[in-house]
């Protein structure tokens, strides 16, 4: 692959997924044939890579090489690695890469997890994963776990939330057994750790994990941590330690879009061999906005209901959906189509009357397009009534929600779909 290639995959993909797809995994392009061929040992790669990067990876060739009709095939390859011997503590079986949920919302740190999953300690470490309660952080930090077990690729794997790290600590000190704590957490492989933002004022916790993250990294280990928040917004935790979780891969997770939520829903119904009306589950998804908590609570309830009252049909119909969750209450987004308009635009730095005009021009035409996509995730307007909103005919606000949608695996797409949603929920919220 000649260098120019490769600078284009890199800013078009971002560095993670291009090493997920050619570094991690094994590449070639056959031009005669008009294909790219991937290799990879695992499932959950291969499934990412024909689910989120297909489509961008066919249209950067398609460009690069002037020529439509590209392919890409994902091919599976086993596993060679030796078998090692490995003992793991505490990790939930259930949560595994391959039943998490992808989205445009949490691609980012699902790939950074994946990749150290590969390579513990060699990619990306510190691993910092950030974000609010309920979007998946503790599942994608099992997952890892889970993952390096399975495949026999580290001896030793630990998982532990930060409240049991201090309780452990405590307890060593009580009883004289410090060194036996110690050689606990620094004798290990992989050292997953749960809401770090828990040892906040600590200060002999913070002084035992500082000088454990420091053996451990210098002994190329790898290191994962999740937090509610980003390094630099964690208060009475010592500086240098804040350093030293700044100093690897920080990946934050979002709330899940419109899309990912009805695949979420889809994928625990599946789970209670439960199946809803098509229009049932969008009413969910557009109800249920904050985290995978509050979906889980509402199915929950909907098989409750259907088991107690025995309903068998083959799908559950939206007027019994409705009635089950009427009783939920969610604080739900005072956002207006007006609120995205004005807040897009001025992102933009381009006029509204620009939006609503004619123009083929890419400064307006993209902004456009991410009214549209906007309009559809956060409100769950049809198409007609977006096309009624921006005076565009259907077929232009199908094809401009689908760019967008296949876009969002670029970095800078959805790098800037994250911050004006951001914006949105920061004055609208």
């Amino acid at each position: 692959m000649d260098k120019e290639l490769i600078s284009l995959f890199t800013e078009e993909l971002g560095q993670i997924a291009y090493d997920i797809c050619f570094n991690i995994s094994s590449s070639v392009i056959d031009k005669n044939a008009k294909k790219m061929i991937i290799t990879t040992t695992d499932n959950s790669i291969k499934e990412w890579i024909e689910k989120k990067y297909s489509p961008l990876l066919k249209d950067i060739l398609e460009k690069y090489y002037n020529e439509d009709s590209w392919k890409i095939e994902v091919r599976m390859k086993e596993n060679e690695e030796e078998v090692v011997e490995t003992s793991l503590e505490f990790l939930n079986p259930f949560f595994t890469f391959d039943n998490f949920v992808v989205g445009n919302s949490n691609q980012f740190a699902y790939a950074a997890c994946l990749a150290v999953a590969q390579k513990p300690g060699k990619a990306y470490n510190p691993l910092f994963i950030y974000g609010s309660t309920g979007l998946g952080k503790t599942h994608l930090l099992h997952a890892i776990g889970n993952f390096v077990y399975r495949r026999k690729i580290s001896k030793k794997i630990v998982y532990i939330t930060s409240e049991k790290f201090i309780n452990d600590l405590v307890n060593s000190i009580k009883e004289k057994k410090i060194e036996e704590f110690r050689n606990k957490y620094r004798k290990v492989d992989v050292l997953l750790i749960d809401d770090i933002q828990f040892i906040s004022g600590k200060e002999r916790t913070q002084e035992e994990l500082f000088h454990t993250f420091n053996e451990l990294y210098l002994e190329n280990k790898q290191i994962v941590l999740t937090s509610d928040r980003p390094p630099k917004d964690l208060e009475e935790i010592e500086d240098r330690l804040k350093s030293r979780f700044q100093s690897g891969l920080i990946a934050d997770v979002q709330m899940p879009d419109f899309e990912t939520r009805k695949a979420i829903i889809k994928k625990k119904l599946e789970n209670y061999n439960l199946q809803l009306e098509e229009q049932a589950i969008d009413i969910l998804a557009h109800k249920f906005k904050n985290n995978v908590r509050e979906i889980e609570g509402a199915i929950i309830k909907i098989v409750a209901h259907t088991n107690l009252n025995q309903i068998n049909d083959e799908k559950i119909k939206i007027e019994n959906v409705i009635e089950i969750i009427k009783d939920i209450s969610i604080d739900d987004t005072k956002i207006t189509p007006e609120n995205i308009i004005e807040t897009v635009t001025e992102y933009f730095q381009i006029s509204q009357e620009d939006i609503f005009s004619n123009s083929r021009e890419k400064r307006i035409v993209y902004p456009r397009q991410v009214i549209t996509y906007l309009l559809r995730d956060i409100l769950g307007l049809s198409f007609k009534n977006i096309g009624n909103i921006l005076n565009k005919d259907h077929t232009t606000i199908i094809h401009s929600y689908e760019k967008i949608n296949v876009m969002l695996a670029s970095p800078k797409v959805y790098r800037d779909i994250s911050n004006i949603r951001e914006k949105l929920y920061e004055k609208y919220h």
